[in-house]
């Protein structure tokens, strides 16, 4: 459990004046499975074939179904953005499994990950927003056909309720991570004090850990899709 505490150890330490550029357990964690992803990625495609060997087609498999998700949400405009959502996704996929080996730094159950990935989504959101709405970005904020008395009470609840979502999705991702884990560590905990009954809590965790592995892809893929989804709602002006 001390991997979900938010103190890391440094390995290097560099300091700047105020600044802090030390290389930690968690930077090399996350730069560590960032590079993992794309060499995966690398070696699965460096020989691409037409007739496709496994490795080539698990990995176009997979690039092919989530794409075409995010397409579906997105739709024709918003097509450009799906290299950023798949990128992301294989980010916090990458994150995911990684809490699951020993020594690594549980990246994406840290709220200030999740919540940094959250707030680039966010930003990208507002950004889709003004570029295609320009002025008129400001209406998904005012519902149509409503009183003009009830208009500045219902701005602000909207305003509120957008905002919200960078929350929401930061905390999504982090509390599934820590609660299946938190399980595994409890199962685990109590297999020493069983006595000749703890083949059985073993067996549990060896189960849970697999089901975990699940949990970890689809978590990733729920929080790129929740984005699309978002996305293609402001250039819906929905």
């Amino acid at each position: 459990m001390d991997l979900f505490f938010v103190e890391h150890d440094i390995i290097i330490p560099i300091f700047k004046g105020i600044l802090d550029f030390s290389i930690s357990n968690f930077s090399l964690s996350i730069v560590g499975l960032s590079l993992s992803m794309v060499l995966i990625f690398y070696f699965c495609l460096m020989k691409s074939k037409t007739i496709p060997h496994v490795f080539q087609n698990i990995i176009e498999s997979i690039y092919e179904v989530v794409t075409q998700s995010l397409k579906s949400y997105l739709g024709k405009k918003g097509e450009k953005y799906v290299p950023f959502l798949f990128s992301l996704m294989l980010f916090i996929m990458a994150g995911n499994l990684g809490n699951l080996i020993p020594g690594v730094f549980a990246c994406t159950s840290q709220l200030i990950v999740t919540l940094t990935l959250a707030m680039m989504v966010f930003i990208l959101v507002c950004a889709v927003g003004i570029i295609e709405h320009k002025s008129k970005f400001v209406n998904i904020f005012i519902p149509s056909k409503i009183p003009t008395i009830l208009k500045p009470f219902l701005f602000v609840l909207e305003v509120f309720s957008f905002s919200m979502r960078p929350i929401s999705l930061a905390l999504r991702l982090s509390i599934n991570m820590i609660a299946g884990h938190i399980m595994l560590h409890v199962i685990a905990s109590f297999a020493k004090d069983l006595g000749h009954f703890k083949v059985f809590a073993i067996l549990i965790t060896s189960v849970l850990s697999v089901f975990e592995i699940g949990i970890a892809a689809l978590q990733a893929y729920v929080f790129a899709v929740l984005s699309s989804i978002y996305i293609a709602d402001i250039m819906k002006q929905h």
